[in-house]
């Protein structure tokens, strides 16, 4: 059934998403440095995502350069939601956007550094105790990700432990994977002096 007043809501949110694509073009031509705006296109479109872990709709921010270059990364917020200090807290460095309009491939958001190395030896948390609940392993790889996981999921660390089981660290914070604590010293066969 025909419902006016519905109709008038979606056309007002229509213009709402309008006017905020069209700030965030021009915030984002106020950005980018200006040797790099010659033939650059931006586009600016919402996704729905059916993932769980992340917002229900996310903004994409396309820049695509007449050369063949390319770059894009989102924004977990619906367009109107949007505000420039948002904006400017997602949007690729001077680095990133220069290396995109020459076509090369750079990674945004760029990875955090990491702790540990391979071969690091580290304790993994892998149970509530607090005592019992770390068991010691090997870092075998960096940014390790499984084929079923969502586009751009990683897990900072691969880790075999001593046991031999493979596992991952889904965060590179203390309280999932630290290292190793030194050996103990061994115990002194000399009496105790009085």
């Amino acid at each position: 059934m025909f419902d006016p007043a519905k109709l008038d809501a979606q056309k007002s949110e229509k213009k709402i998403k309008k006017a905020a694509t069209k700030q965030l073009k021009q915030w984002s031509m106020e950005i980018i440095p200006m040797d790099c705006s010659e033939g650059l296109m931006v586009d600016i479109s919402e996704v729905v995502c059916g993932d769980p872990n992340c917002a229900p709709i996310d903004t994409v921010v396309s820049l695509v350069w007449e050369s063949g270059g390319r770059g894009m990364w989102g924004i977990p917020a619906e367009l109107q939601q949007i505000g420039k200090e948002d904006y400017l807290e997602y949007f690729p460095d001077e680095d990133t956007l220069r290396a995109w309009s020459r076509g090369e491939d750079c990674e945004w958001p760029k990875r955090p550094e990491l702790r540990f190395q391979v071969d690091s030896r580290v304790e993994c948390r892998i149970g509530p105790h607090p005592v019992r609940g770390w068991a010691p392993g090997v870092v075998v790889a960096l940014w390790y990700r499984e084929e079923t996981w969502p586009q751009g999921q990683m897990a900072p660390y691969q880790v075999k432990l001593d046991d031999a089981r493979l596992i991952f660290a889904p965060q590179d914070v203390d309280e999932v994977i630290r290292a190793e604590a030194p050996p103990l010293p061994p115990p002194s066969t000399e009496p105790p002096k009085v």
